[in-house]
C-alpha cells in the first residue's frame, strides 16, 4: 500500500465519520420528546378524543361507559381512548401506564398546564376527566381482558406476552461501532479502487524507465475489460505513449541500420578506387573521377540525412511566413518541366485556384514539391506526361500528382514514405519522399498515395489555409 492509498483512505473515512456525526446530531435535535413519545397524536387521534369529549360533556360519564362497553362487546376490542377521572380511576378500569399517570396527576393539580395529545374535559356532572390515547394500545386491551376474566384470542396472548416482556437493553456504543465499521470498509474499498490503477501506472513507468517499453496496462485490470473513466483514459494514454516511443526507437534502429548500409557501398567503392590508383598510376585520372563521384554521393546522402533529422527535431514556427502555395508550386513546376523535356517527358499543370495563402517555411515546402514531382518524372516512361491538378475541397487545397509508371505493389504502399524505401531500378537513397512527408507535416498538411488504373501512381497532398 502506497502513500496515496492511505491519503484516500483517511480522507474518505474522516468525511464519512463527519457526515455520520452531523446526521446523528441532526436526528438527536429533531427527535420526539420522551414525555410525549407514548401518547398518540395526529388528526385521527384528535378526532377520536374530540368525539369522546362530546359524549362526556353532553351525556356524562355513565353514558360514555355504556358506549365503550357496547363497542367492546360488539368488536371484541375496547376503543383505544382512555378517560381518567380526577380520582385516578380509568372509566373502564384499564391500567394506565405509570409515566402517563404521573403526568395526569400534574395536569389535575395545575389547571393552567396543558400537554399536547392529552385533552382535559369537564363532564356534564362537573367531574374532571383527562382523555388520551396511549401508543401501546394492545398492552392496555390485553390487561383489561385479563382483569375481567375474558379469554383473549391467541394473537392477543402473544401480543400481551410481547408487551409484558421488557425490551432488551441497548448495547452501549453498538450503533457507533457499526457506523465506524461500515465507514471503515467503505473508505477502504474506495481508496483501493482509486489507488490500485495508480500504483499499476507507477510500476509501468518504472518498467519503461528500465527500457521495457512492451509493457501495457490498460487491459490488465482484474475485471478483464478496459475502464472507460478518466483513470482508464490515463492508463490508455500510457499505453499509447509507450507504443509511440517503442515505434520511434525501432524506427531509429532501422534508420541507423539503413544509414550504415547506404554508407558502406560508396565507402567500399572509394577504397577500391584508391587501391586501383596505387596499383596502376597510369589510370590515376579514372580513379580520381570515381573517387569524386562517390564523394558527391556521400555528400548528397549526408545532406539528406541532416535535412531529415532537422525536420524531425527542429520545428521553429518563427521561421514561417505567409506564402502563396500556388506560386511556390509553379516555380517548382517550371524547373521540373525543363528537366522533363531533356528526357522526352512532359509536366502538365492544371489549377482552378490562383491564390492559396499558407503560413509555412517556403524552402521546406518547395523541397517537398520538388521531391515528389522529380520522383514522378523518374518513374513515368518516355513520351508520357506527369499531370499536376490543384483543386479546392472546402477549407483544403488538394494537389494531385500522377505519373504513368508501373505504380507500387499494394503491400509496399504503406512503406512508400519511410526512409530508405526503394522500388524499381532508379537510383537514389530513398529519402526524398520521407523528407517530403516531414516537410508537409510541418505545414499541417497530409501526404498519401494510391495506384491508378490501368497504371500510374497518384500522390495526393492536402494543405489547409492560413
Amino acid at each position: 500500500m502506497g502513500k496515496l492509498f492511505w491519503k484516500f483512505f483517511f480522507g474518505f473515512w474522516l468525511c464519512l465519520i463527519a457526515a455520520a456525526v452531523a446526521t446523528g446530531t441532526a436526528l438527536y435535535l429533531m427527535r420526539e420528546k420522551p414525555a410525549s413519545s407514548d401518547i398518540a397524536e395526529g388528526p385521527r387521534a384528535q378526532f377520536m378524543l374530540e368525539t369522546i369529549q362530546e359524549v362526556l360533556e353532553g351525556k356524562g360519564p355513565n353514558a360514555l361507559r355504556d358506549l365503550l362497553d357496547r363497542n367492546r362487546q360488539r368488536t371484541g376490542n375496547a376503543v383505544p381512548v382512555f378517560a381518567v377521572s380526577s380520582e385516578g380511576r380509568e372509566i373502564l378500569s384499564r391500567e394506565v401506564p405509570e409515566n402517563i399517570q404521573q403526568r395526569i396527576t400534574v395536569l389535575f393539580n395545575n389547571e393552567e398546564q396543558t400537554e399536547q395529545g392529552i385533552l382535559r374535559v369537564t363532564a356534564q356532572d362537573q367531574s374532571e376527566w383527562i382523555l388520551f390515547i396511549p401508543r401501546n394500545r394492545r398492552h392496555a386491551e390485553a390487561t383489561n381482558n385479563a382483569n375481567e376474566g375474558e379469554p383473549a384470542p391467541h394473537t392477543d396472548k402473544r401480543r400481551q406476552r410481547e408487551a409484558l416482556e421488557p425490551p432488551l437493553p441497548p448495547v452501549p456504543g453498538a450503533g457507533l461501532f457499526a457506523a465506524l465499521l461500515a465507514s471503515l470498509l467503505f473508505a477502504g474499498v474506495l481508496a483501493y479502487t482509486f489507488s490500485r490503477p495508480l500504483n499499476t501506472l507507477k510500476n509501468a513507468f518504472r518498467e519503461a524507465g528500465k527500457g521495457r517499453l512492451g509493457v501495457r496496462i490498460s487491459s490488465k485490470q482484474k475485471t478483464g475489460k478496459k475502464r472507460s473513466d478518466e483513470i482508464g483514459e490515463l492508463l490508455s494514454g500510457f499505453d499509447h505513449m509507450a507504443e509511440e516511443i517503442e515505434t520511434r526507437i525501432e524506427q531509429q534502429k532501422a534508420l541507423l541500420h539503413d544509414v550504415s548500409h547506404e554508407l558502406r557501398s560508396p565507402l567500399a567503392r572509394l577504397n577500391l578506387a584508391v587501391g586501383l590508383a596505387r596499383q596502376n598510376p597510369a589510370q590515376l585520372d579514372t580513379s580520381l573521377s570515381r573517387i569524386e563521384t562517390e564523394a558527391e554521393r556521400l555528400d548528397n546522402l549526408i545532406g539528406q540525412l541532416l535535412n531529415l533529422s532537422r525536420l524531425d527535431s527542429n520545428h521553429n514556427p518563427e521561421n514561417n511566413r505567409d506564402h502563396n502555395v500556388i506560386e511556390l508550386l509553379l516555380a517548382v513546376v517550371d524547373d521540373a518541366q525543363f528537366e522533363a523535356e531533356q528526357q522526352h517527358k512532359q509536366v502538365v499543370f492544371n489549377s482552378d485556384v490562383k491564390q492559396w495563402n499558407l503560413n509555412c517555411d517556403a524552402e521546406s515546402l518547395q523541397g517537398a514539391f520538388d521531391n515528389i514531382i522529380r520522383n514522378a518524372i523518374k518513374h513515368t516512361p518516355a513520351n508520357t506526361a506527369v499531370t499536376i491538378d490543384c483543386t479546392r475541397h472546402g477549407k483544403l487545397l488538394r494537389i494531385q500528382i500522377k505519373d504513368q509508371g508501373p505504380g507500387v505493389p499494394m503491400a509496399l504502399l504503406p512503406k512508400l514514405f519511410t526512409p530508405f524505401f526503394k522500388h524499381g531500378e532508379h537510383s537514389g537513397h530513398g529519402l526524398g519522399l520521407a523528407i517530403a512527408k516531414k516537410s508537409l507535416q510541418r505545414a499541417n498538411g497530409t501526404l498519401s498515395a494510391r495506384n491508378c488504373a490501368p497504371n500510374g501512381l497518384l500522390v495526393s497532398i492536402e494543405l489547409p489555409s492560413t
